[in-house]
């Protein structure tokens, strides 16, 4: 067995929206092209190797310290990481597949550890809790929970590992049982440098193939060439390891205001990679401007025991087809979105920090590869942890037209991507066995239910109609969406199903009660469904959107036969009135049976 060392290689400047994001999750039917090369062996000028030293680190295993145990257990990850490479054959083009079953089942135990609950539960600051809290923590006590299933809870770190007074750098890093690797590093500079900055990455292996999706084409693009590297999200293989590497991203420095940051496409460079077959490795330039007034950031999941994807199956091409590079990335503290053009603050490249988490959801809930199933965890666990205490994902800027319309400002609670997410963490809990995703789902549910309490609009039989959004502050009531309605009755009959919560289940009623009471209210004369009852204003046209509600219609009857054993008719007519507008408008991407 031969020993790799991952190093950090040092190169210091010489001078010192909502329709469109349900389709992410989606999957997509994908094309590739590969390019002939014939394999390079020259390389850049060599670079001396520093190795970093953590000044400050936070280190937790998942958030509830339960991991399966196996053989051969490896160290805590280090700044500077050791991993053992497994023997392979020279004839060998690609490392072991990924056997699911062992990495899954913990190799050579049986049962396992399940978290411990307490009768007097605390916070993390030792305090009892109370309210809400606790009242989720007590479902998710009683939840049933499966001692044959393994529970992934990666090892995660967040640290200063490097500070002087040129640079400091920070990462996060999760190092899973199977010993994959995800970091992520932000740079910020303390001084100036004419030239770049630059580190790097290796890779064992000599022989090469980098993919990456052509955001010309929108298709798959494979090279062997080094030289043919583009600013995409990259997915390399060697025979001996595999990475997936994001476009090292430049932000403006002092403007990530209200969940904000406002990326810099010109100061963006690809990375530079160059094959050396002599030294049987692979190396990964990246660099930022050396400029205190930008922040570089770059993120990686890297293996060297294992493929993380197989190019073989098209599935995995279909999951892996996601936008993380123009106008949505995944940033140090979660998923951004292009910013609308009526949210403050605004530029052409500013970034919000989405609610949501639609490329996360996808990977967990179609990833039964490791390139999604570790990606699909990172991300999900990422962007959880913006709940704040209240149990909703504020959305940070200012819409112009909230503010307009209900005197809604900054950091207000948008109830279809809050419920999204809630949703993308059900999916997460049961492919993780992980209740630190069902805990904030239940925390989640529970401000939802205190939301539709104080903000309904009744109906005839008693059913509650919940207006779209919340706010902290006196604001003016808002109006009910369908696709909103549908997209929380759905979560909670979904969340009662999940922990046979009763009370979920009779809120999830009172939704489907006040969508009965209203049907003839939803239909216009063209057989499309009218987007919103009580809006009061003028400025927003409310069109439904193409698919997007009949889709959340499509899942409703699928959740009511599954608990009733039948569909429900007000729920067909419904999508029967949808799918008639739908024919004669030629909409496609609608779900089918």
């Amino acid at each position: 067995m031969k020993r790799i060392c991952l190093k950090i290689l040092l190169a210091a400047s010489s001078a010192t929206l909502l329709c469109t994001a349900a389709m992410a999750v989606s999957s997509m039917a994908a094309t590739f092209t590969v390019k002939n090369y014939t394999p390079t062996t020259e390389t850049t000028t060599a670079e001396s190797t520093t190795e970093m030293t953590t000044t400050q680190a936070t280190t937790r295993r998942g958030a509830t310290g339960v991991r399966a145990k196996s053989k051969g257990d490896k160290a805590a990850a280090e700044t500077t990481m050791t991993m053992t490479e497994a023997q392979t054959e020279t004839t060998t083009a690609e490392p072991a597949t990924f056997d699911k079953a062992k990495y899954e089942a913990g190799i050579e135990i049986t049962t396992y550890e399940l978290r411990q609950y307490s009768d007097n539960p605390v916070d993390k600051n030792g305090n009892p809790l109370t309210g809400n809290a606790l009242e989720a923590y007590n479902i998710v006590k009683n939840t049933f929970k499966d001692k044959w299933r393994a529970v992934t809870a990666p090892e995660y770190r967040e640290e200063v590992i490097y500070n002087d007074a040129n640079r400091t750098v920070r990462e996060k890093s999760f190092r899973f049982e199977n010993n994959d690797i995800f970091s992520m590093k932000r740079y910020t500079f303390n001084s100036s440098g004419e030239e770049r900055y630059k580190e790097s990455i290796t890779l064992p292996g000599s022989q090469f193939e980098m993919r990456y999706v052509d955001s010309d084409t929108g298709e798959w693009y494979m090279s062997q060439n080094p030289l043919n590297v583009k600013k995409q999200t990259l997915f390399i293989n060697t025979d001996k390891g595999a990475i997936v590497l994001s476009v090292p991203a430049v932000y403006t420095n002092n403007k990530f205001s209200n969940n904000t940051e406002e990326y810099n496409p010109q100061l963006e460079e690809p990375v530079n990679i160059t094959v050396d077959p002599n030294e049987d490795k692979v190396t990964i330039e990246y660099s930022f401007p050396h400029d205190p007034n930008y922040v570089g950031e770059i993120w990686y999941l890297l293996s060297t025991e294992h493929s993380l994807s197989d190019w073989n199956n098209i599935n995995h091409f279909n999951v892996l087809n996601q936008e993380l590079t123009v106008d949505r990335r995944f940033s140090w503290d979660g998923y951004y979105f292009a910013a609308p053009s009526n949210y403050i603050p605004y530029s052409p490249t500013m970034l919000y920090r989405h609610p949501s988490n639609y490329v996360g959801a996808s990977f967990s809930r179609y990833g039964d590869f490791l390139a999604a199933y570790d990606l699909g965890y990172v991300f999900t666990y990422i962007c959880m942890q913006n709940q704040n205490e209240l149990g909703y994902w504020a959305t940070g800027p200012k819409s112009n037209w909230l503010a307009e319309d209900f005197n809604i400002g900054a950091d207000f609670y948008d109830t279809r991507f809050n419920t999204d997410f809630a949703t993308n963490l059900i999916n997460a809990y049961k492919r993780y066995n992980n209740d630190d995703f069902l805990m904030a789902v239940c925390r989640y549910a529970e401000y939802y239910i205190d939301h539709a309490t104080q903000n309904h609009y009744e109906t005839k039989n008693g059913g509650w109609l919940v207006e779209d959004y919340g706010y902290e502050y006196e604001h003016n009531r808002t109006h009910v969406s369908l696709n909103h309605q549908l997209a929380e009755m759905n979560l909670l009959y979904t969340l009662y199903q999940t922990t046979r919560e009763e009370k979920y289940k009779e809120y999830a009623e009172k939704m489907l009660l006040a969508i009965e009471d209203t049907r003839d209210q939803w239909v216009l004369a063209s057989n499309n469904l009218n987007y919103a009852l009580y809006y009061m204003a003028g400025t927003n046209p409310m069109v439904d959107y193409p698919y997007l509600t009949y889709n959340d219609l499509f899942d409703a009857q699928a959740i009511h036969k599954a608990i009733y054993g039948k569909d429900n008719d007000v729920i067909a007519y419904l999508m029967s009135c949808k799918m008639d507008w739908m024919i004669k408008n030629n909409v496609t991407g609608y779900k089918t049976e």
